[in-house]
């Protein structure tokens, strides 16, 4: 008999969320995005703060810092449901005009089943129906992941580790 994998956990120290950061950063900018052009949209807010404020102050340009706003999506163990579409609906048409002719640029700390992205650009094209380009951008993205980001810091295996940040706590909503 085999025993269950039990995985294992891949914490990230800071200075591991600065140098990827940073590398994230260089790529974009090697790509000429920056705040003239571009609008970063945090999404999950709760973990993903950190990367969508550092990028958004080391993207300026000219002395303008780079347009961005935050949305929330559901855990693990909660649906993206009618209520959750309409609030992010209601977020994007606030915020508009920051996102009119510029790429959106999606970001998260980790995408690990890559279902939020799928989701969010669903809503971005089909209920909102903007045609602005979007772009997603993660520091940590799952080789199972069905979503591939178009800017990645790292990778890692979420069967085999549980990716964890130094500043985390834990929360009751993550499904083992």
């Amino acid at each position: 008999m085999t025993a269950p994998l039990v995985r294992k956990e891949l914490i990230v120290e800071w200075d591991t969320e600065l140098r990827l950061m940073n590398a994230l950063r260089d790529q974009l900018l090697a790509r000429g995005l920056n705040a003239s052009n571009v609008c970063i949209v945090t999404v999950s807010t709760d973990y993903s703060s950190v990367i969508g404020q550092y990028l958004r102050h080391q993207l300026t340009d000219n002395g303008e810092i780079c347009h961005g706003f935050g949305v929330d999506v559901p855990y693990p163990d909660q649906s993206f449901d009618d209520a959750c579409v309409q609030v992010l609906c209601n977020t994007f048409r606030l915020h508009r005009d920051a996102t009119k002719d510029r790429t959106i640029l999606l970001v998260e700390a980790g995408v690990i089943r890559g279902g939020n992205y799928a989701r969010v650009v669903d809503i971005i094209r089909h209920d909102l129906q903007m045609t602005e380009p979007v772009l997603t951008l993660t520091m940590f993205e799952n080789v199972h992941s069905k979503w591939t980001c178009d800017f990645v810091g790292a990778y890692y295996d979420d069967s085999r580790e549980d990716l964890t940040f130094w500043w985390e706590q834990p929360n009751n909503h993550w499904i083992s």
